[in-house]
């Protein structure tokens, strides 16, 4: 059957599986129901979620071999990932802003890593290691109740082991083409009360291989990272919860300035540089603190303090007349015409930080009714004379409420909202409506109403974008800096964005066949949208613009045998926008497979496709394959494994300039364990 064929029959499906229900052999109950938490702060089974959530667990990250975040979240139907280079992807829902994570909220257990100050998520510099990870939860809609502005298109919360789930040592590396030397060690400790887990780690590529006019691409990054996490149980009541995080590294960039002038000056290849390299630090601190009174009552306190810094300095040329005052019609050269240049340093320095205090309160009032609501406090800065000439802040604040209603045995009712008060932006309150029918505890059909809304980030409304370009070589008359000609300025008039989306869905899982299937159609209608990205030279940002997404998705995982284990995703997508740039910025089709497979006696493989059709004016086709050895020995535990990645039909992955096939990869896998 083909994919649109597919996405055509998927309310017949929804339907058929409901009329199925009242055959009580068709639904085998499994006492054991997993749960997620990212939907509602509340633990929920799939099925009573107030909209679609998707699950990575730990045995499909390992099983993929994968060494970044991003490759796992292929497996997100209506997740694009796109590559820029070996050392910048971006990650969006439904394809809005394919250049920026504008509208995601990411969250590493709880502590969120969007980037507020320029609207960024740094996926290659992220302070976790994939090793530490359990599982990652992400939640495909909007859901501003629950985490604020920003979560427009959903959410992604990445989940790291507990201490007191970590266990002895682990060391690993990866070793393979392109550079890949990545390393990972892990230690843990336990007493009576307290838990500890300490893993340090690095990695390090020379990204992809070539440009697609086979010139070398300058896009490695070597980076190096340290996570400490402890739990503690202070007693019967209370326990508290601590981490540490810090990441350091760089991130290969080639200078890719073009002179406005660039067919009047002749600059000397000594005179300016051929790189514009980016040094990152990234550091993060939280705590948290939890209270339970009883098994109906528990609240929290949870405080972070995050700081980011990249630094970014590098030498390039000009003509002398761009650094004069304006120009005019007559002081322009004429093409081809030599005119005297100077050489200095550019600097695109930012630094930004961030604290956040939330306090949650969680009450039964009875096995059918549950309450969570909550405070929050945060404060965000941004700093850089390039970007913001000086600094931004702003601050947040905000009360939110979500209950969770069994009205019959059938019937789940879940509502809430959030008030947010931004300081930059001004108020906003989103609400959420859902209703579950629950077939079984197990089976649920589900209907959702939501609204959430993302505010500008301090670059977009506040920017104040001018370069002054110091230790001018030759020096001017005027001295040894100067300031570019152009510049821009934010408007400060931006408002927030706005999203109405609609959800039919249906989530059950069948405990004899061991199978699970999330079904959803949507429409979403995103309004005051801010379509352009930030340029120095047509810096006209504005909220002119709305965007409507609808379509079907369907994920499904099912463990066929005690061997095997079969993940599917698919998405049918369409949209209208009022700008061109909004425009088929996502594939119409895609999807991906994952088959698992248990050979015995410490054999193990997985194969994976994935697939996309017309991203970016090419058809994406791209598999992974692993295969696995364990040997053990007394409490020792050795892992051999192989990995390769391969694209299937000779065409570049997204938005990028590699070369045809340039990001095939094989590498190899060693871990000990004891």
């Amino acid at each position: 059957m083909c994919l649109k064929a597919s996405a055509l029959l998927a309310p017949v499906f929804v339907l058929s599986l409901a009329h199925a229900a009242h055959s009580d052999d068709l639904f085998i109950q499994d006492l054991a129901l997993p749960e997620v938490l990212t939907a509602t702060h509340l633990h929920q089974p799939p099925a009573a979620v107030p909209g679609s959530i998707s699950s990575i667990d730990h045995e499909l990250i390992v099983a993929s071999g994968a060494r970044n975040i991003t490759d796992l979240l292929r497996f997100i139907p209506g997740m694009l990932v796109v590559p820029d280079s070996g050392n910048l992807t971006t990650v969006n829902y439904h394809g809005s802003s394919p250049g920026q994570a504008r509208r995601l909220q990411v969250l590493i257990d709880g502590r969120s890593v969007y980037r507020a100050g320029f609207a960024q998520v740094d996926w290659s510099d992220l302070p976790v290691a994939i090793e530490d990870i359990q599982r990652i939860e992400v939640f495909r809609g909007p859901n501003t109740v629950s985490y604020g502005a920003n979560a427009l298109l959903g959410v992604i919360n990445i989940i790291t082991f507990s201490a007191k789930d970590t266990h002895g040592s682990k060391l690993k590396t990866n070793l393979g083409e392109n550079g890949i030397r990545d390393w990972y060690a892990r230690q843990a400790w336990h007493s009576e009360s307290s838990d500890m887990r300490l893993s340090i780690s690095g990695l390090a590529d020379d990204g992809f291989d070539k440009r697609r006019d086979g010139t070398d691409f300058r896009d490695g990054r070597r980076l190096s990272r340290f996570n400490l996490r402890a739990d503690h149980q202070l007693d019967e009541h209370n326990s508290l919860d601590w981490q540490l995080a810090f990441k350091e590294g760089s991130n290969q960039v080639n200078n890719n300035y073009h002179s406005v002038f660039a067919d009047n000056i002749t600059p000397k290849a000594h005179e300016q540089d051929s790189n514009s390299d980016i040094q990152a630090k990234d550091y993060a601190a939280s705590l948290r603190w939890t209270h339970t009174v009883n098994s109906q009552h528990s609240f929290s306190i949870q405080a972070n303090a995050q700081q980011w810094e990249r630094l970014r300095q590098w030498r390039a040329c000009d003509a002398q007349i761009s650094f004069g005052p304006a120009l005019t019609e007559a002081t322009l050269p004429k093409k081809g015409e030599i005119i005297p240049h100077s050489c200095g340093l550019i600097n695109e320095d930012s630094r930004e930080a961030r604290f956040d205090l939330e306090l949650q309160d969680t009450y039964s009032f009875s096995n059918s009714l549950r309450l969570i609501s909550g405070l929050s406090y945060r404060y965000d800065q941004a700093r850089s004379q390039t970007f913001l000439n000086g600094r931004q802040r702003k601050d947040i604040t905000r009360a939110f409420s979500q209950f969770e209603w069994y009205a019959t045995e059938h019937w789940l009712l879940q509502g809430g909202g959030m008030f947010e008060h931004d300081s930059s932006n001004g108020d906003s309150f989103s609400p959420r409506l859902a209703v579950n029918y629950m077939l079984t505890p197990a089976h649920g059909l589900r209907a959702v109403y939501s609204e959430a809304v993302r505010s500008p980030d301090m670059f977009e409304n506040h920017a104040d974008w001018h370069y002054r370009v110091r230790d001018l070589r030759p020096a001017l008359s005027s001295g040894s800096s100067a300031d570019f000609f152009i510049s821009a300025q934010g408007s400060g008039a931006l408002k927030q964005e706005k999203i109405k989306a609609y959800e039919l869905g249906y989530n059950g899982y069948f405990a004899a066949q061991r199978l699970s299937i999330d079904v959803k159609l949507f429409e979403e209608r995103i309004s005051r949208m801010i379509s352009h990205t930030p340029n120095l030279s047509a810096f006209n940002l504005n909220n002119n613009n709305h965007i409507k997404f609808y379509g079907s998705e369907l994920e499904s995982n099912w463990q066929a045998s005690d061997q095997d284990r079969l993940r599917i995703s698919y998405a049918y997508i369409k949209d209208r926008a009022s700008n061109s740039l909004d425009q088929n910025v996502t594939p119409t089709h895609s999807g991906s497979l994952a088959w698992l497979r248990d050979w015995n006696h410490g054999w193990n493989s997985s194969l994976m496709y994935f697939a996309a059709k017309q991203l970016d004016g090419h058809d994406l086709q791209l598999a992974t394959v692993r295969l696995a050895k364990h040997f053990n020995w007394a409490d020792k535990r050795f892992t051999v494994a192989g990995n390769l990645q391969r694209t299937l039909n000779n065409q570049p992955i997204g938005h990028t300039n590699n070369k045809d096939n340039s990001q095939d990869l094989a590498y190899f896998s060693l871990q000990l364990e004891f």
